[in-house]
């Protein structure tokens, strides 16, 4: 169903199952698939492509230009997945430079006035909570959660299965599988209730721990860890992939290598 008060484009691809609320606007060479529905005053702008089942809330800005001074005009993207639900007065930028992608998995919510930059990419299940502010080129690996009112600094990694807490300022990578609270943001033990409600397996945990006791608690540099990790076999795949020709910085852990967070 099409509200007559909203504006739709003639060269927008609407599914018949699809609902556009009052007052909002869908432009050119936008695609809606299954079941999505627009609450009212939603504006999709052009180049974005939402997946069945998803939800856009009252007020949302979806697929706005990037706010990056180097973008001039070039076609950009977005796609959002499969049965996401983004909440009131969200605003969603498209990538940035010729053929740039901003990528929102399946399943990823995002709460209300959080703001996610050009080139992001939102793994499944993800949570934003309200007021998360993400700058552009960040990642944020499956089922990482953020809490409300946190600030990420462009091109941070927040690794999967993750939990940031509200209202920090993140300027270093996040690890996958852990904790991260305080300001500024540090390593605060595992993220135990992601993995159990994952269905880690304790042995599986205890790897976690035992790696990240060599990455927090112990004498080396976190290069030198990081790059054991790689060579290791029984080291975790999550691990394996997050750290794969890594060279950025981490979240600091405890003071014995706190100034060793660079794995350049």
């Amino acid at each position: 169903m099409i509200h007559p008060s909203s504006f739709v484009s003639p060269s927008a691809e609407i599914h018949p199952s699809a609902c556009v609320g009052a007052w909002s606007i869908v432009d050119d060479g936008v695609k809606l698939g299954a079941n999505v529905i627009l609450d009212c005053r939603v504006h999709i702008f052009g180049g974005v492509c939402i997946g069945e089942g998803s939800r856009i809330f009252d007020g949302a800005v979806v697929g706005g230009d990037p706010q990056a001074l180097k973008y001039k005009g070039e076609k950009t993207f977005l796609e959002i997945g499969k049965n996401c639900l983004v909440r009131e007065y969200t605003t969603i930028n498209r990538g940035c430079g010729e053929n740039g992608l901003t990528k929102i998995d399946d399943d990823v919510l995002i709460m209300a006035y959080s703001h996610i930059g050009h080139d992001c990419i939102l793994e499944q299940g993800a949570v934003i909570a309200n007021g998360v502010q993400l700058g552009g080129h960040i990642s944020v690996g499956k089922f990482a959660t953020i809490g409300g009112g946190t600030f990420v600094q462009q091109f941070a990694k927040i690794g999967a299965y993750s939990f940031a807490g509200g209202t920090l300022k993140i300027d270093r990578d996040v690890p996958p599988c852990v904790r991260a609270l305080g300001n500024p943001a540090r390593f605060a033990g595992l993220n135990l209730h992601a993995l159990q409600k994952h269905n880690f397996s304790q042995e599986r945990i205890s790897s976690l721990e035992k790696s990240f006791r060599e990455l927090y608690r112990g004498k080396q540099p976190f290069a030198e860890v990081i790059k054991n990790f790689a060579e290791l076999e029984e080291c975790d795949i999550l691990l394996k992939e997050f750290f794969k020709e890594y060279s950025g910085n981490l979240i600091s852990g405890t003071a014995s290598n706190s100034s060793a967070c660079n794995a350049e």
